[in-house]
């Protein structure tokens, strides 16, 4: 059905004897011996299934197309070594510069042109559902920049109250039945068939019969203008700040606080699930949500997907940080035999209106300043916490010394926690040794996006569209797979490019 068919193993064969025929006597150091991480990378890599996975996007009549497999490879080597990721001077490159050609799996002087490659794209990954023109054509009007400035270091607040627990109750409910066909079904599939299923067999995630994972998010600004174009007569009206409906180039992204930088991005944020027992802290699972979607709500539906695609797996932790404190968080994790290793937020600890009971007694019921036991006052079931009121507001006929304690007709009331409370008395005691060492490995997420952000110049793409984000985060995260393989291998890259390469005969 395509223009080539080949085997991995013929795809070594097409780089040896090709690289020979091109690159012989002064060019073999120049070219072969300077890129032999590279070609030891491609060398390794199987990029096999990627035919099979998107098989049912091409359609069985008219003219061959071009290979998946190969296109994919160019595009995974343009995501790492292009200009910033323009696919247009990738093109070039592959046209002038036989090297990349011959390494992508094309001959010299036959290689696909832009519009394959974008088309490409939509394959791989496409949640506009083909109406991205349409999308992008729309009027709307311009989305505000906040005004409200957060700490760096901070994280922007959930937008809608109890959405994390409203999100777990939905997947509870319905996680038996039929889930929705995702838009990136395609580039995750060959992102697990290709890269981590792979470095699992290495041995390099850990013990996937009890994984360990760590997530994390993190903003990335789009290459897109959050002002849009005009299509209104304001200007020439002497009117500058107008807020007529305009048309955005990347219409689904929007406003969010970047944590790091300590200010507002316009673009998405990336949540991504890193095996933490992983040397490299190679990833396992990514997605892409809009900026001003929180971590919690973003580590919900990502740990859905992840636990649906990786049947493969048995996920036995999950590391995070403060920002996923929450009981909903807890009960899906506890649903899923999946302990919880998450930093309490502690953004309201010592911050007392009045002062704490003076101690609790044995049985849990705490003691007033005044030396009495306080009234039950009932479970708060959603917040998992008893409740304390003052026996001299409760009690007609009790009597206190001090029971101006507090300026509330109410009386003084007091919060303690169960001992079933899956939030405070975790299966890892906190505090404990073991909790300290694995609450450490959590550094694996941000590692994971420092490398994606800095290593890899992922914002330096400068594009736009959902779809294409995603795609060049994952072609990332397959990098960083292949780069540990690299270091996993018992022969240096040079050292093998002298034997493999017909080094004498060239």
């Amino acid at each position: 059905m395509f223009k080539t068919e080949r085997s991995h193993k013929e795809f070594q064969n097409h780089l040896f004897f090709l690289l020979n025929a091109y690159y012989a006597n002064d060019h073999f150091f120049r070219t072969v011996f300077l890129n032999a991480s590279i070609i030891f990378k491609t060398f390794l890599t199987d990029l096999v299934p990627v035919r099979d996975i998107l098989l049912p996007t091409y359609h069985p009549r008219g003219e061959k197309p071009w290979d998946p497999v190969c296109l994919f490879r160019s595009y995974w080597l343009m995501c790492q070594y292009g200009d910033g990721g323009s696919i247009t001077r990738w093109v070039k490159r592959l046209k002038s510069e036989p090297f990349w050609a011959i390494i992508s799996g094309f001959y010299p002087g036959n290689v696909p042109g832009v519009g394959t490659f974008y088309d490409f794209e939509d394959r791989l990954c496409d949640f506009d559902s083909g109406k991205r023109v349409e999308r992008c054509t729309k009027m709307h009007k311009p989305l505000s920049k906040p005004k409200k400035k957060l700490k760096k270091n901070q994280k922007q607040p959930p937008k809608h109250q109890g959405v994390v627990q409203r999100l777990v109750d939905r997947i509870l409910r319905d996680e038996d039945k039929p889930q929705p066909e995702r838009a990136d079904k395609y580039i995750q599939q060959i992102f697990k068939e290709c890269f981590v299923l792979p470095s699992a067999e290495r041995g390099l995630l850990g013990d996937t019969a009890n994984l360990a994972v760590s997530g994390d998010g993190m903003v990335l600004a789009t290459g897109a203008s959050p002002m849009g174009t005009r299509d209104c007569d304001c200007r020439q009206n002497g009117i500058f700040n107008c807020s007529c409906p305009r048309r955005f180039s990347d219409p689904t992204a929007n406003w969010g606080w970047d944590s790091y930088r300590g200010r507002y991005v316009y673009g998405y944020s990336n949540y991504t699930f890193t095996a933490a027992d992983s040397p490299y802290d190679l990833p396992v699972y990514s997605v892409l949500n809009q900026a001003a979607r929180h971590d919690s709500v973003s580590h919900t539906t990502a740990l859905f997907g992840m636990i649906n695609l990786y049947s493969e797996f048995n996920f036995g932790k999950d590391i995070l940080d403060s920002a996923h404190d929450n009981y909903a968080t807890y009960d899906l994790l506890d649903h899923w035999d999946i302990e919880a290793f998450i930093d309490l937020n502690e953004k309201n600890k010592g911050n007392f209106k009045y002062d704490p009971p003076v101690a609790v007694n044995e049985d849990g019921v705490p003691i007033c300043k005044g030396g009495f036991l306080m009234a039950n006052w009932g479970l708060d079931k959603k917040l998992h916490r008893h409740k304390w009121r003052c026996p001299h507001v409760t009690r007609k006929s009790f009597n206190c010394p001090i029971f101006n304690c507090t300026d509330s007709d109410y009386g003084r009331t007091v919060h303690t926690k169960p001992e079933w409370d899956n939030r405070i008395f975790t299966t890892t005691p906190r505090g404990s040794h073991k909790w300290k060492n694995t609450m450490k490995k959590r550094t694996s997420s941000e590692r994971r996006n420092s490398r994606v952000k800095t290593d890899y110049e992922l914002e330096n793409d400068n594009v736009r569209s959902k779809s294409r984000w995603l795609i060049r985060i994952i072609m990332r995260d397959a990098a960083m797979h292949a780069n540990a393989w690299l270091k996993e291998s018992a022969i240096a890259p040079k050292n093998w490019i002298t034997t493999w390469f017909n080094y004498r005969a060239a």
